[in-house]
């Protein structure tokens, strides 16, 4: 689901995967971190393309239920939606530069499962410190939250 990540009591709109946005990966324009995330998971091209031309939200999401999944989607999904999260802020201005003035305190989401609350939450802060690069506390939440994210990624190959 989609939402805005909320710090100190303030929606950051920016931080929705939803949010129709532009950025390219591997020469690809995708219409939303979502629409990335769910192209990710496709293991042939009909299915990229179907995902890939259905939007930025609800759509891509409802398409990405209807194609048969990666092997080790399980894995490597949380690293697909912080490339596709990472992507968005480092190609648009716009978005990053509320992410980065956002201050330090946790970010959290609230509507989606717990699972992905808890991750969009702990993504969006690493994105938030490895752009900022503002010091030793930053890079510190920064490879935490990697080792978390590459522990998650053991545990579920």
């Amino acid at each position: 689901m989609g939402g805005p990540g909320v710090i100190d009591g303030v929606e950051h709109p920016e931080m929705d995967n939803y949010l129709p946005c532009q950025f390219v990966i591997d020469g690809v324009t995708y219409s939303s971190s979502e629409n990335y995330f769910q192209c990710a998971k496709t293991i042939n091209e009909q299915d990229r393309q179907k995902i890939l031309n259905s939007g930025p939200g609800d759509s891509c999401q409802l398409a990405g239920q209807t194609v048969k999944r990666r092997s080790d989607w399980k894995a490597i999904k949380l690293d697909e939606m912080y490339k596709g999260n990472l992507a968005k802020f480092q190609q648009n201005e716009d978005l990053r530069k509320p992410l980065l003035e956002s201050g330090t305190g946790p970010i959290h989401f609230t509507e989606s499962e717990s699972f992905w609350n808890h991750w969009n939450d702990m993504i969006m802060q690493r994105i938030r410190a490895e752009l900022r690069q503002n010091g030793d506390e930053d890079a510190h939440r920064a490879a935490e939250i990697y080792e978390a994210m590459k522990k998650y990624a053991e545990e579920n190959k």
